[in-house]
This record gives C-alpha cells, sequence and structure tokens, in this order.
C-alpha cells in the first residue's frame, strides 16, 4: 500500500480520496466531505462496502454498499458533518473502503483529509484537577486528550518544576495508570520531558509515595523515584532513544513500582521496578510537563498526552 497527497493505494489501484467544501474547515464549522474511487484495478472489486467517518469517531457516519465495481469505474459518495468544538491537534474526514478481489480475498483501501486545529488553554474538567510549580503554566483538555504548556527547571533532585493535571485519589494499593504521550513541542532541550506522576499527593510530593514516568524530547524514558519520602527524585532508570508518540504505564502493587513502555501497544517493555516505602492507601495519579530549562526564564514546552486512565490492577 502506497500514500500520496492523503490518498492510499495498492499498485494496481483502486484509488480513493477525499476533499471537502470548505476546503480549510475550522472547529465548529459544518463540513461537507466527498470520497472518490476510481478502481485502476484490471479487474472488477466485488462486494465493495464504503465506510464514512467524520473528525475523532470511531463508528463510521455512514456505511454505504457500492456492490461490484467494474473496472474503469468511478463512484462519488458525500457526506455532510461538523468539525466538533472540543477538538485540536491533527483530525481528518476519513473513508475506508473494503472489497473482495477474487471471492476469497478480501483487500481495504483508506483515505483521509487531515487537518492541523491549534491547541489553546482552556479550562480541564471534573475530577481532573491542575497544579504547577513551573513558570507560566496553562492547561487544556479536549476530548480524551490533555495539553500542558510549562516552563520549569527539571523534575529531579531538589528542583521538582512541572505542569501537573491529575485525578486525586485515584491510584489504588493495586493499580494501572496509563497514558499515550503523544507530543512535546516548544523547545529543542533535548532533557524536556512530559509524562506519568503518581503521589500521596502530587501537589505535596514531600508526603511520600513519588514517582515519574517520562518521555524526554530526545534521551529516552526517565522512570524515577523518591526512595526516602522527602519529596524529591533520587532514583533513576530509563535511557534509550526517545519516541513520539509512545504509551507509558506505571503499575502500582502496595509500595512497588514497575514502569513499562510500548510504541503499539501490543507488546509492552518493562523499564525497571522500584520499591517507594513511603507509599500509602489511595494516591493521586496524573500527567506531568517540564521543559528543564538551565536558563530562567528559557522555554515553555506544549505537551499533549491521550487516553488517560487509572484502573484496579
Amino acid at each position: 500500500m502506497a500514500t500520496s497527497n492523503g490518498t492510499e493505494f495498492d499498485t494496481l489501484g483502486p484509488t480513493l480520496a477525499v476533499t471537502t467544501e470548505p476546503a480549510e474547515p475550522a472547529s465548529g464549522d459544518t463540513v461537507t466531505a466527498t470520497a472518490v474511487i476510481t478502481n485502476d484495478c484490471p479487474f472488477p472489486l466485488r462486494n465493495t462496502v464504503l465506510h464514512l467517518f467524520g473528525p475523532g469517531a470511531v463508528t463510521a457516519a455512514k456505511t454505504i454498499p457500492l456492490g461490484d465495481l467494474r473496472s474503469g469505474a468511478k463512484i462519488t459518495r458525500g457526506w455532510e458533518t461538523a468539525m466538533p468544538a472540543d477538538v485540536a491537534g491533527n483530525v481528518g474526514f476519513t473513508a475506508h473502503m473494503v472489497f473482495d478481489v477474487d471471492g476469497r480475498s478480501t483487500d481495504c483501501a483508506r483515505s483521509s483529509k487531515t487537518f492541523t486545529l491549534p491547541y489553546e488553554p482552556n479550562e480541564v474538567r471534573d475530577p481532573y484537577r491542575t497544579f504547577t510549580t513551573a513558570d507560566d503554566t496553562e492547561f487544556a483538555q479536549y476530548g480524551s486528550q490533555l495539553v500542558i504548556w510549562a516552563g520549569g527547571r527539571d523534575l529531579s533532585g531538589g528542583t521538582d518544576e512541572k505542569g501537573v493535571i491529575h485525578l486525586p485519589d485515584s491510584a489504588s494499593e493495586s493499580s494501572v495508570v496509563q497514558v499515550e504521550a503523544v507530543s512535546l513541542t516548544g523547545t529543542d532541550n533535548p532533557t524536556a520531558k512530559y509524562g506519568i506522576a503518581v503521589a500521596n499527593d502530587l501537589t505535596a510530593p514531600e508526603k511520600g509515595g513519588y514517582a515519574v514516568l517520562t518521555m524526554s524530547l530526545q534521551y529516552g524514558l526517565e522512570f524515577m523515584t523518591d526512595s526516602d519520602g522527602n519529596g524529591r527524585l533520587d532514583t533513576w532508570a530509563g535511557g534509550g532513544g526517545s519516541v513520539h508518540p509512545s504509551w507509558l504505564r506505571l503499575v502500582r502493587s502496595g509500595t512497588t513500582y514497575t514502569a513499562y513502555s510500548t510504541t503499539n501497544l501490543l507488546s509492552w517493555t518493562e523499564v525497571a521496578s522500584v520499591t517507594v516505602p513511603s507509599a500509602s492507601g489511595a494516591m493521586d495519579a496524573g500527567v506531568a510537563a517540564s521543559a528543564v530549562n538551565t536558563n530562567y526564564p528559557g522555554t515553555r514546552v506544549q505537551a499533549v498526552f491521550d487516553r488517560f486512565s487509572v484502573e484496579e490492577a
């Protein structure tokens, strides 16, 4: 399967393209999207079905049976929908076509018209709470995405400058905290970082149980914990290359934290397992970001997270 200008096709076809009117829709606009199928294959496509998706949707807005398409056939289908008001980043209108090649094998084609809508600070919604010890911190929530803009001079040692979006008392003694670290922009500092944070009280890490698992901009994973309950992160594990996006997972079993990462949700790699004796009871869990500035005021990062969750292990 190859890709060209948003259209995906195999070496023989078919081609599938998506256009929109208006051509550059904004949040809240009503949009007419059009999918154009051309069967460039030297054979017919059997039992063809077209699925049409609006921005952010996981189920099709329309499912259209097209039957058999002869070689050279061209089909156009459209649908009208709205750009969601609560969406930012890369969003798109998508057409997905499924068909039989010879009555025995199935193939597909997929195409999207994608737009980038800017993230803007707004109010996060209940039950989320925000907290910051960093300069010039702002927050936002767009659907399942959480966004932090923060400066700060790192999370380790005695500095601990960060912005946090968290769920108070959400991580039980047997729990899994997980998030997709989508993107980290706004700086070229290789040690800038974003990821998961847990503590007995994230607004007061000196109360114990403090740990973070982050992906840095360029220097890979960092799993840091507070070994003596004084609120300072003093143990470290990690390294490797940085991947954006990536999934981060922190599993708590009493006073033991085990950190994992993956890029595909199929195979998790363990980073390290550490005992934090001061962890107790239900704990705060959330996402955190720091620009890790060495010079004041330095830069401010934009950290984007998706599908943050806290579940029983």
